[in-house]
């Protein structure tokens, strides 16, 4: 089989008598990977050079605007015959796969052709085309442009309509005058009402000017609407579809530890801030390699995860470096996969101005210059307090 123990575990190609193993586990999210680590990667990178049974555009020659780079990982183990070896995965998706020879599979494989996954996915991209279908259908295109130019043209009328009752106002008030400046009280009293009939007249027939467009535009609305309660009720369905499905997979994801206990993604999330796992949850490299050897009965030793392909455009990532699980998607579900584990100590945690001093240089009434030591924090940290700001407050804790 392709994914079995046998094909998934990795016999160094050379001697390894010479290493040392490492006496705790890895710790995932700071950590110098372990000699034999570094080994793996090596033949594994070796292995991505050469294989020939799929394709997938890395970037590495060139061509960087479908390139999609990955992280791999490689899982130190010794298998339940005593022997040292590595597991190898990647995460997600390479060449639109998941299971590929020579790496572990997916602790849930979703593309697999009679799954729930693909089938009920397929459903929601015939929602999500019967949007697009509507969105673009061409009775509601029509409508759209006719409403648009409908208001353009109602806020156009409507706004000669104000300027002329504004012209209006001033040449009836010049007609007012004039009338007054004859002293004729009939003339006057003529002219006045005359003059309030055509005001009268003028915001009739303003105030019939804005019911009429009004009405016009709400007949428009109306028909837009139609085909825009349509769309939202297909979205409405949508986003239920796509949520349910969600849930689905994420109980789907069940990972092992060392005792054999087994937890879903939402029982792991359940414990964090956001409660929901974000996309992506267990496709990484970390708990697939850990996943499989529990499964298997191997013992993990040590780990590794490294960039292959160009750098993405969203962080910084170079070819062939090495980085740390990341913190997101992985934290929670390693906590629960290394559970009872020794880990190598937490170096984010220690301190590293730890028995140094900070020397004063130069000190006055209004300022105090010190040397500070390489590493030793300027201010304090998420996780470290002590700094030359904690320190310059003890040491002064009256001044501004």
């Amino acid at each position: 089989m392709m994914h079995s123990p046998q094909s998934c575990f990795t016999r160094f190609q050379s001697s390894i008598d010479q290493y040392t193993l490492p006496e705790r586990f890895t710790f995932p999210f700071y950590y110098t990977p372990h000699p034999l680590c570094e080994l793996a990667a090596q033949e594994l990178q070796l292995h991505l050079e050469t294989q020939t049974q799929w394709q997938h555009n890395f970037g590495l020659n060139g061509d960087l605007d479908t390139a999609i780079g990955k992280m791999f990982g490689v899982l130190l183990v010794k298998n339940a015959d005593g022997e040292i070896g590595y597991l190898s995965a990647f995460s997600g998706k390479i060449a639109d796969q998941n299971l590929l020879p020579h790496f572990v599979p997916p602790v849930f494989d979703m593309l697999t052709d009679d799954g729930f996954f693909q089938a009920e996915q397929k459903v929601i991209n015939d929602v999500t085309a019967e949007i697009r279908r509507l969105e673009t259908n061409a009775e509601l295109l029509a409508l759209r442009d006719t409403f648009a130019q409908s208001q353009a043209q109602a806020a156009d009328e409507i706004e000669q309509c104000r300027l002329q009752i504004i012209d209006s106002r001033k040449d009836r008030k010049a007609q007012r005058k004039a009338a007054e400046a004859t002293n004729d009280s009939q003339l006057i009293e003529e002219t006045a009402i005359r003059l309030a009939k055509e005001s009268a007249k003028q915001k009739h027939e303003q105030r019939f000017l804005k019911s009429t467009w009004d009405e016009k535009l709400q007949v428009l609305a109306n028909q837009v609407d139609v085909f825009d309660n349509e769309i939202n009720e297909l979205k409405e369905k949508r986003r239920h579809l796509s949520s349910t499905l969600q849930a689905k997979l994420f109980a789907q994801y069940r990972f092992l530890n060392q005792y054999g206990e087994e937890k879903d993604l939402i029982d792991i999330f359940a414990q964090t801030p956001n409660q929901t796992p974000p996309a992506g949850s267990g496709e990484c490299a970390a708990p697939k390699l850990l996943h499989y050897a529990f499964k298997h009965g191997m013992t993990p030793i040590a780990m590794a995860e490294f960039w292959w392909g160009a750098s993405p455009k969203s962080e910084i990532r170079k070819h062939k470096y090495f980085y740390e699980a990341c913190k997101s998607k992985c934290e929670p579900i390693l906590g629960h996969m290394l559970k009872g584990i020794e880990l190598e100590e937490n170096l984010l945690l220690k301190n590293p101005a730890e028995g140094k001093e900070l020397e004063i240089i130069y000190q006055d009434e209004a300022m105090v210059i010190v040397n500070k030591p390489a590493e030793f924090l300027s201010v304090p940290g998420k996780t470290i307090s002590d700094s030359v700001y904690t320190r310059m407050q003890a040491m002064f804790p009256d001044a501004d």
